[in-house]
């Protein structure tokens, strides 16, 4: 039974109320026609009625642990709610693994749009490296190779969902990466990068942050190759991050005297709308014009203008609209270890996943 074949899937899902500081259990349904419903079991009442989300829900967003924005509650997928469902999904998204060692660091983003270009969803990707304290599960869950890698100089590790996944990563990439040769071993392999190792410190010191913004994640890899392999910036550091609406308000705070309020809150809808990918980028040769110029390559804020003034630009090649424009960029130099630090090192600060 083909996912895209069932008129209906439904999963249990956890809102958090914020204001009320309690957590709800709802059902989610999904509709072929991309409508959405949510439904109180508990109370037996319809909690939203079946309509058109305001922000597109495709299938393959559908899976156990992603999050969802539908009107302004994150909801985030615990378990499937039928066996229809369970099937249906369950055929089109096999976890897998992946990890590029630190010495091939530039070749993430080839790594991600090849995987992205067969039909895979990115649903995790982090820097990190491990501290040997959990030698053993290491052994278990590593060839020797990715020891070896992993508690050296640390690595990329990214999660992707999709039909027979692995099969499609040992027909991709044989043993060109580390990756995960089933889905168990890819269960347990994120597991293991997600509760045993550490992000890397860095320093935020001539540095600057790029954010693929929700809109822009389809192009993931595409836009990580432009940055790295093709324009020769130095990847220090990546995480995906989920921010809230309140933290997406806090790291735009700065444009509220600067822009019209209606493009700030478009600004804050699109950033708390979904997942996004932060990029701690620098280099070595020309630190102080480093700001500027991953400014140039990301391309002016309005896709339609960056389409005219610069058409090889990021947002020019990738961008919707100015509110869905697929990235963001520190704009000033003394800004760039602030907004680093936003997502790097103030971790106990913003509930940043």
């Amino acid at each position: 039974m083909l996912a895209q074949k069932v008129e209906r899937l439904s999963f249990r899902v956890e809102w958090y109320d914020s204001v009320q500081e309690r957590s709800y259990e709802l059902v989610l349904r999904a509709y072929a026609d991309g409508d959405v419903e949510l439904i109180d079991e508990g109370k037996k009442r319809t909690f939203l009625r079946k309509c058109e989300p305001d922000r597109t829900i495709k299938r393959e967003d559908l899976y156990l642990g992603n999050v969802l924005t539908v009107y302004a509650r994150r909801l985030t997928i615990k378990e499937y709610a039928d066996d229809v469902t369970r099937i249906a999904v369950h055929e089109r998204s096999e976890e897998a693994c992946v990890i590029v060692e630190n010495d091939d660091i530039n070749r993430v983003g080839r790594v991600i749009a090849s995987m992205q270009a067969s039909g895979m969803t990115v649903a995790d990707v982090r820097t990190a490296k491990f501290d040997g304290k959990r030698a053993e599960e290491l052994e278990t869950a590593l060839p020797r190779r990715g020891r070896a890698l992993a508690l050296g100089s640390g690595f990329c590790a990214i999660k992707v969902m999709g039909r027979d996944a692995n099969t499609v990563l040992e027909r991709m990439f044989g043993d060109g990466v580390v990756r995960s040769t089933g889905e168990e071993h890819a269960r347990a392999l994120s597991e293991l990068v997600a509760t045993s190792s550490s992000q890397r410190v860095a320093s935020s010191t001539n540095s600057s942050l790029v954010v693929i913004k929700p809109s822009g994640m389809a192009h993931l890899g595409e836009i990580i190759d432009v940055l790295i392999e093709k324009r020769g910036f130095d990847l220090v550091q990546v995480r995906t991050a989920m921010l809230t609406r309140a933290e997406a308000e806090s790291f735009y705070a700065v444009y509220v005297d600067v822009l019209p309020k209606e493009d700030v809150k478009m600004m804050v809808d699109e950033l708390s709308g979904g997942a996004c990918v932060a990029l701690q980028v620098t280099r070595v040769e020309s630190p102080e014009t480093l700001v500027d110029d991953v400014r140039e390559i990301v391309g002016p804020r309005d896709p339609e203008v960056a389409r005219a003034l610069r058409p090889d630009s990021l947002r020019a090649r990738f961008g919707v609209d100015k509110s869905q424009n697929a990235v963001h960029c520190v704009d000033l130099p003394e800004d760039g270890p602030l907004e680093v630090d936003f997502f790097f090192n103030l971790k106990r600060r913003t509930a940043i996943a």
